[in-house]
């Protein structure tokens, strides 16, 4: 019996070749996309797992939130200042949750966190620093570390009151805690979500942080409630 084989025409090949181009171009994003998933939702999964550390302080300490710089400063030793640093006691300050999986900064690792603390930038409004300044003046019998824990603590108190309140102007976003993250990206590192930074929020959740029209939005439904 004889066999009839005969190769691929270059027709052929070339029909080949172009439908292997085509799923390869389909198959790169697709791949892209799931792993940019898996790093969004790692980063999730650190914030959440830090809300313990930051609840643990602040019981710990009069209910007050932590006050330290919105990210650490870089010193002869290494980080200093930070969140990280000030939870030491809750939290290994170079444990990888304070690392965003899709963080390639490589300040971020200097700085030991990927995560800006909102509280840290919050504090020094105009409003908090006359009413820190005029309280901690006040208090003229105490020492130079005196002085600074008095106003940490207030700071840390005034952080509380903040959170907690209303913003009532005509354009205001409602309640802060649903707009004021206390933790989130210190860049945008997740592409292809509505907003790519990841927040924790005083309550808590973990999610993208909120957009002002969002947050006035959920505001005035909960009122309607």
């Amino acid at each position: 019996m004889r066999w009839n084989c005969r190769g691929f025409t270059l027709i052929e090949l070339l029909v080949v070749l172009g439908i292997i181009a085509l799923l390869t171009g389909i198959a790169f994003p697709t791949m892209s996309m799931v792993r940019a998933s898996a790093k969004n939702a790692q980063c999730l999964s650190n914030l959440r797992q830090l809300d313990a550390p930051i609840r643990s302080y602040s019981q710990s300490h009069g209910d007050r939130i932590p006050i330290a710089n919105m990210l650490p400063a870089i010193g002869l030793n290494g980080p200093e200042n930070g969140l990280p640093q000030l939870l030491k006691g809750y939290i290994n300050p170079k444990s990888q949750i304070w690392l965003c999986p899709a963080d390639l900064d490589e300040e971020s690792v200097a700085t030991g966190t990927s995560y800006m603390y909102v509280p840290g930038l919050l504090r020094f409004t105009p409003e908090v620093q006359m009413q820190v300044t005029r309280t901690v003046l006040l208090q003229k019998n105490l020492t130079e570390r005196g002085q600074a824990k008095a106003r940490t603590d207030l700071e840390g108190q005034l952080m509380g009151t903040f959170y907690a309140g209303v913003d009532a102007s005509p354009n205001g976003i409602g309640p802060r805690a649903a707009y004021y993250p206390l933790l989130m990206d210190s860049a945008d590192r997740h592409p292809g979500t509505r907003t790519p930074r990841n927040g924790l929020y005083m309550d808590g959740s973990v999610h993208e942080t909120v957009q002002e029209e969002d947050a006035a939005a959920e505001a005035e439904e909960a009122a309607q409630e």
